[in-house]
């Protein structure tokens, strides 16, 4: 199986305090690309490539892509993003819990590891052109959504933290079947310059 999975940073020409998926534009996007067992950085003058990608594979995976992700990419698509097969771990955890976690609150409870950044930080790399920590934040972000992917794929239980105790739950298998083995090295490559 064929599958991305992908997180973006974003930034709003207009400098828009609150968040809007018609304002926002791509900073940054980082993929993990299954059929090539690579992560690669994608700045936005090579949403493109990435878009062209897209349609080569089986399955897009994200966390709360659908909901924003998928629009902000959209102006870049001249096709309908909304057509591709996606799994989405926030909706999938949704399903299970009857809220919407956080990607951290997973990560922290099912990995021991979290997000490197925070919002208030990482907004201004983009105003700066500091691409290094962006690209870094962003690739850390699709790495700890692909471990959750892999985890799900495997049928094995994500947890997270209540106020009383850790919890357990298994997300529905994102595909029937085995999924071909792949390797745990990370691989990070940026196509630009």
């Amino acid at each position: 199986m064929n599958y991305i999975t992908f997180d973006l940073e974003t930034y709003s020409p207009s400098e828009l305090n609150r968040i809007d998926t018609n304002e926002f534009r791509v900073s940054v996007l980082g993929a993990f690309i299954s059929w090539e067992n690579k992560y690669i950085a994608f700045l936005e003058d090579q949403m493109s490539v990435f878009i062209d990608l897209l349609k080569e594979c089986d399955l897009v995976v994200g966390y709360n892509h659908c909901w924003f992700d998928l629009p902000v990419l959209q102006k870049y698509a001249n096709y309908n993003l909304k057509s591709l097969p996606t799994y989405d771990l926030m909706i999938e955890s949704e399903k299970k819990l009857g809220f919407k976690p956080k990607l951290d609150d997973i990560c922290k409870a099912t990995l021991g590891k979290q997000k490197t950044d925070h919002y208030e930080t990482f907004r201004h790399y983009y105003a700066d052109k500091n691409w290094l920590p962006l690209i870094d934040y962003c690739m850390h972000d699709v790495l700890l959504t692909e471990q959750l992917f892999r985890m799900a794929v495997e049928g094995k239980p994500l947890k997270y933290e209540d106020l009383l105790a850790t919890k357990e739950f298994i997300l529905e298998k994102p595909v029937a079947g085995q999924m071909e083995t792949v390797m745990e090295t990370l691989q990070v490559e940026s196509i630009f310059g």
